[in-house]
């Protein structure tokens, strides 16, 4: 297998865990049982050791396309050529908490008779485990070897409760083979014919020795199970290397099969299709932040309501690079953006979950300490960054990563986008309640103590601490949140206090943060390079979005890279990776590609200051839909957008489209009024 476009991949998931579909019909990268849990199926990482798991037809110049279901994140995978149609229809079903972590793949021939060929190739723990595939009555097992994965308590749906489990199960009527790699198999489907696969993590079986099952290389020991699995469909004898394995399911147990996949699909429908309707937001571009509110909701975790940055990790910034990243967490800087997307277009439920993962964090806090930048989305703190040697990495892009070396870097900026979360959710959501001021309390008082520090900025850098001109203006966020909230709820707080030390950040960050001889606002201070970041200061209401030096910020932002600016065809980098001398300007090397984020918020600054001047709304809507193209094929987009326009970053990325969220609802209500 070669490697496909990160922009050909569609996402399924349960709120649970998620997996890439690709154009092709592969499952490319799923893990078990949470989303920053083990891959399962890595081939997006290493398309010869990573697994996967590919339903694909056998028709020669066939063209694929893919789409969801209308107002659902079922996805459809279609094969088409002048021999015929066929499809697959991948999801994972909701609305029967027993049924967490199920792929369903229905395969069908829509017109004439389609040839398929399905390989489901499992790589346990990121390929460093080896597994057994071994028959079942109902298609084959595997065992992974050394780490056996866990899966979630089904009598405890809605909490972190896990038990052990070894096997998973691929469950079809259609006769498989097995091989080292797993289990494979060609199928003919006739038009109208459908043939069901489901992959589903299963419980220790009962056993009774009969043979040896089939085994993927490993380099530990590990007990082999043995392959006679007692079940309610009967016995099956042992496989060998190749043999073909006549499924045992009578043909009422099929349809039986056939009738429960249809009906989680209907299920799975009426759920998607009623979370939806929830959505109040009717503007120009209803479907493309429909689709972007789905996609958020397939990165959520029910059990704790935290939100990951993205469900995959390494996907490269540029094509061969090393800066390559584990984004399956949750970043305490996403809140603010995150409460306010949800709550403005209606989702009051997934917002409230995700403020009480927060106000969890805050009463972790200790005596002195502050919170830490990212967390575990059951909020435990082991991040240890690793590297999976064995793994290639995307086209090359080495070294594939896991953990996040900068969950305990200094980043003084993520308390002010709690408080702006907080400010925001007491004032449209639900009040905050006394227990969690006091947390609140003890976080401001921490930043009036703090801010003057040098940090690792918005953006993590790995060059060390600089005065960030991002970092003050959130600390100055933090504390002028603070005192609105203080003052709206009459809450006990050392006003005085942190009214002298707001003034104080906002007149130094006026004179230390902005650059004369550049005209505009700087990324630190007593630096000349300017940074994406600041294009935020209209949007916290830290700078009238007309003041003359948030003007001449936004005309820097957008002149071209070789001008001293961040815009190349009204995509925005983040900032300059180079600095003046030619050395890396944040500790890493090589290039990245314009920050999708980015240029969302360069849309945001220009219909702000379009409330003034219509040229410039006239631009935030021209930049804001030459940015929509730039999504993939399902809408979905990633962290970044190289040279050519390919998608870079880990995929899809939830900042991007809580950003785009934001965007489509000021820019709607600008050009209304």
């Amino acid at each position: 297998m070669s490697y496909q476009p990160i922009a050909d991949y569609g996402l399924i998931g349960n709120m649970r865990t998620t997996a890439l579909v690709g154009l092709n019909g592969s499952i490319d990268w799923f893990c078990h049982p949470r989303h920053d849990s083990p891959s399962i199926f890595g081939a997006i990482l290493d398309s010869e050791k990573g697994g996967h798991f590919r339903i694909v037809s056998l028709l020669e110049g066939d063209n694929h396309k893919q789409f969801y279901y209308p107002e659902t994140n079922i996805l459809i995978t279609r094969f088409m050529c002048e021999e015929g149609v066929g499809e697959v229809v991948d999801f994972m079903p909701l609305g029967n908490s027993h049924m967490r972590n199920w792929i369903i793949r229905q395969v069908r021939t829509v017109r004439q008779k389609i040839t398929f060929r399905a390989e489901c190739y499992p790589a346990f723990d990121y390929g460093r485990s080896g597994h057994s595939t071994f028959p079942s009555p109902t298609g084959v097992m595997f065992s992974s070897d050394d780490n056996p994965c866990t899966i979630p308590d089904p009598d405890s749906p809605n909490s972190d409760t896990e038990h052990q489990c070894q096997f998973f199960e691929l469950i079809t009527k259609v006769p498989l083979e097995i091989n080292q790699r797993g289990t494979y198999a060609e199928f003919v489907l006739k038009e109208g014919e459908t043939a069901t696969f489901i992959f589903k993590p299963v419980g220790e079986p009962t056993v009774e020795s009969e043979g040896e099952p089939t085994k993927t290389p490993s380099t530990s020991s590990h007990q082999k199970p043995n392959d006679t699995i007692s079940t309610r469909f009967g016995k099956r004898s042992p496989a060998t290397e190749g043999q073909s394995l006549s499924n045992v399911l009578t043909d009422q147990q099929f349809d039986e099969l056939e009738r429960t996949a249809a009906d989680f699909f209907d299920e799975t429908t009426h759920y998607w299709r009623k979370w939806l309707s929830q959505c109040v937001y009717t503007g120009r571009w209803r479907r493309k932040v429909e689709r972007s509110a789905l996609a958020l909701k397939l990165m959520t975790y029910e059990p704790t309501g935290a939100i990951i940055a993205a469900p995959t990790t390494s996907l490269p910034e540029a094509i061969g690079g090393k800066r390559n990243w584990d984004y399956r967490y949750t970043w305490i800087r996403d809140a603010a953006f995150t409460v306010y997307a949800l709550m403005r277009i209606g989702f009051t439920d997934e917002a409230k979950g995700f403020m009480h993962w927060l106000e969890a964090r805050c009463q972790e806090l200790g005596a002195g300490g502050s919170l830490d930048v990212m967390y575990r989305i059951d909020g435990r703190q082991d991040l240890e960054e690793e590297q999976l040697d064995h793994w290639e990495g995307y086209k090359g892009s080495s070294p594939v990563r896991i953990g996040n070396g900068a969950f305990d870097q200094i980043q003084l900026d993520i308390c002010g986008e709690l408080m702006d979360s907080a400010y925001l959710f007491n004032k449209y959501g639900d009040l905050i309640s006394h227990d969690f001021w006091t947390h609140l309390r003890y976080l401001t008082n921490w930043v009036c103590d703090n801010w003057h520090r040098t940090d690792q900025g918005v953006w993590e850098s790995r060059g060390g601490g600089k005065h960030h001109v991002y970092s003050k203006l959130m600390c100055w966020v933090a504390v002028d949140r603070a005192l609105r909230i203080a003052d709206h709820r009459s809450f006990p707080a050392e006003r005085s206090r942190w009214i002298t030390v707001r003034d104080k950040m906002y007149e130094e960050i006026l004179e230390k943060g902005w650059n004369d001889e550049r005209g505009a606002f700087v990324q630190a201070y007593g630096e000349k390079d300017i940074d994406a970041g600041c294009l935020i200061m209209p949007l916290v209401f830290f700078m009238a979005p007309n003041d003359p030096k948030m003007l001449k910020t936004i005309a820097a932002v957008r002149q071209p890279p070789q001008a001293g600016g961040l815009t190349a065809n009204s995509l925005v980098y983040r900032y300059n990776t180079t600095n003046a001398s030619g050395d890396s300007s944040d500790g890493l090397e090589g290039e990245e590609g314009t920050f999708n984020l980015c240029t969302f918020w360069l849309v945001e600054a220009l219909t702000r200051a379009g409330s003034a001047d219509s040229k410039l709304l006239n631009e935030a809507r021209r930049v804001f839909e030459e940015m929509l193209t730039y999504g993939n094929h399902l809408g979905l987009y990633s962290e970044e957008t190289g040279v050519s326009g390919e998608a870079l970053g880990n995929f899809p990325q939830a900042f991007t489209h809580i950003a785009l969220i934001s965007a489509a609802w000021n820019l709607s209500e600008a050009l209304n009024e």
